[in-house]
């Protein structure tokens, strides 16, 4: 899953609005960010092959650290810890535990659009429902859930600039990337290349979540 991941966000966002937007952003693809310098650094594999699967060119076949359900119980749990000691001035623990749970989000996200590529435990079956073999169904999934959360955050929070054009804007561009993310590359892009492009792009998506905050309410 890539842009339906940002639905936790808006969701979490939502629900306690004083955590910015773009914490938790980066919280709910913290665990993409790990898997791709984990890749970069040779420890965590996967192969591209343009046609794997409908919606997906990734062969995930070795990510213990960040995709087995224990690894993301742990990420889920260090987020929260971690947030509430530098935040700790401004945001309650259930403020670092909504982090924490942006962070799982990832993985249960994922199970609904991966193939078996996900352990239950370390060393342990693989499970996944497999959406991602249907470019109809996985598309619908992941900017439904988007759309469908975003219109929860915009009813949740109050526009200071109700005639800007940024939030339409920044929406535009969220399911352009989805888009622009399924068109099959002329050539496939090597591993480490990759893993670069979407270390930018997790980066780029969550300053698109910091301007559009700068239009809303509730920011910290």
């Amino acid at each position: 899953m890539f842009i339906g991941h940002y639905s936790a966000a808006f969701a979490a966002k939502a629900a306690k609005p004083e955590i910015p937007l773009w914490h938790l952003f980066v919280a709910v693809q913290l665990v993409d960010f790990a898997w791709a310098g984990l890749v970069l650094a040779g420890i965590e594999k996967v192969r591209i092959q343009p046609g794997f699967l409908e919606a997906s060119m990734l062969d995930l076949y070795h990510m213990p650290i960040t995709h087995a359900l224990p690894s993301a119980v742990l990420w889920g749990l260090g987020a929260m810890i971690l947030y509430h000691f530098i935040y700790r001035r401004l945001t309650a623990w259930s403020a670092a535990f909504v982090v924490g749970l942006a962070v799982f989000s990832h993985w249960v996200l994922d199970l609904f659009v991966h193939t078996q590529d996900l352990e239950l435990y370390w060393g342990g079956p693989k499970v996944g429902f497999g959406l991602w073999s249907s470019l109809i169904l996985s598309q619908v999934l992941e900017i439904g859930l988007l759309l469908l959360t975003i219109g929860i955050y915009f009813r949740a929070t109050q526009n200071q600039a109700r005639r800007s054009v940024w939030p339409m804007v920044i929406i535009g561009l969220l399911v352009a990337i989805q888009i622009f993310s399924l068109i099959p590359p002329a050539e496939a892009p090597t591993v480490k290349a990759f893993a670069v492009q979407g270390l930018m792009a997790y980066s780029a998506i969550a300053f698109l979540a910091w301007l559009l905050e700068r239009k809303r309410v509730g920011s910290i």
